[in-house]
């Protein structure tokens, strides 16, 4: 993942996605096809905290392994159309604490909601070097990708120029739009 400067959120304020547990289940079975036909051993699925860790959860059974979890924060609060700052603070938990005969080897696909600017990817990953073994592949997916972002994953189902309402999040008080899944996921690159 390369990265330049802070990307801006596309927000046209038409309406709200509103991305349902249906849906939600629908996007990560996407994801899991498409991730799974290009890298069919998954050794590792780390969560962002906290909107990638329902994906992250679902993808990894899928893959048969338990998914990890890394708390990174971008948004300053909770509030609709807030725009991306650009400072990332990235908590890694344990992933700081690995020796080196316990580094994450193999496939280690990082997971989160939405990818708004690209900013929280590139900072998650850029942090998780130091846990990395020299064998590792870092591959990221997300459920949303804002035409905003500059640094894309490397898969995705939906991409969206407005806000998005996920299942774990609360309700937006102004009505909201179910997204429809479309026929398959994206894989940029």
């Amino acid at each position: 993942m390369s990265r330049k400067v802070t990307a801006q959120r596309v927000f046209e304020h038409q309406l709200i996605w509103r991305v349902t547990p249906d849906a939600l289940r629908e996007a990560t079975q996407l994801l899991f096809t498409a991730i799974q036909r290009d890298h069919p051993r998954v050794e590792h699925v780390i969560g962002i905290a906290h909107g990638g860790v329902a994906p992250a959860r679902i993808l990894a059974g899928r893959f048969g392994i338990g998914a990890r979890t890394v708390r990174a924060r971008h948004n300053t609060d909770d509030a609709i159309y807030r725009q991306a700052t650009g400072k990332v603070s990235v908590d890694l938990g344990v992933f700081q604490r690995l020796s080196a005969d316990k580094r994450l080897s193999g496939t280690v696909l990082l997971v989160d909601d939405i990818c708004g600017t690209g900013a929280t990817l590139h900072k998650v990953h850029n942090a998780l070097r130091p846990a990395l073994a020299a064998d590792a592949q870092v591959i990221s997916a997300t459920l949303c990708v804002n035409t905003g972002a500059q640094t894309r994953p490397d898969y995705f189902v939906w991409t969206v120029s407005d806000w998005v309402s996920f299942p774990w999040e609360r309700r937006p008080t102004t009505p909201t739009t179910d997204i429809t899944t479309p026929a398959q996921a994206t894989r940029h690159g």
